[in-house]
C-alpha cells in the first residue's frame, strides 16, 4: 500500500522585504560587492535583484547585508550591456555594483540618473 506524503510551505513578507539601494543611495565611486540571491519583479519599476554584500551598508538608518538592486536606468543598461557579451545570470554570481558616475537630467523636474558597471564572477566547480 502506498503512502501519502504531506509537503508543506511557509513563505513570510519579511523575507522578501529588504531594503533598496534606490537612486538616493548611490554616489560616485560608490561600490557594492557580493553573491546574487535571485531577482523578483516588483509591482512598480521593473525587477530587483537581491545581493548578500561582502560588507554590509547603512540603508536608512540600519546596518543590512541583504539588499536589491532595483532596475534603475543606470542598472538596466549595464545589464543590457553584460548580456549582449553573453552574460545570463545566475544564482551564486559574484556582483561588484560600481557608480561609475551621475547623469545629469535633460529635462526640469526629472531626476538625475547614476550610471553603473557591473563585474560578474562566476565560480566554476571543477
Amino acid at each position: 500500500m502506498t503512502q501519502a506524503v504531506a509537503q508543506s510551505w511557509v513563505g513570510r513578507s519579511d523575507e522578501i522585504s529588504v531594503p533598496l539601494l534606490g537612486a538616493e543611495f548611490w554616489k560616485e565611486g560608490a561600490a557594492v560587492s557580493g553573491v546574487l540571491e535571485g531577482k523578483r519583479d516588483q509591482k512598480i519599476g521593473g525587477a530587483a535583484y537581491r545581493l548578500t554584500l561582502d560588507t554590509p551598508v547603512t540603508v536608512n538608518g540600519e546596518e543590512t547585508e541583504v539588499v536589491e538592486l532595483p532596475s534603475l536606468t543606470g542598472v538596466r543598461n549595464a545589464l543590457e550591456s553584460l548580456r549582449l557579451k553573453g552574460y545570463q545570470m545566475k544564482k551564486g554570481d559574484l556582483w561588484k555594483v560600481e557608480c561609475v558616475g551621475i547623469k545629469k537630467a535633460k529635462k526640469e523636474d526629472f531626476s538625475d540618473s547614476p550610471e553603473f558597471e557591473i563585474a560578474v564572477v562566476r565560480k566554476s566547480v571543477a
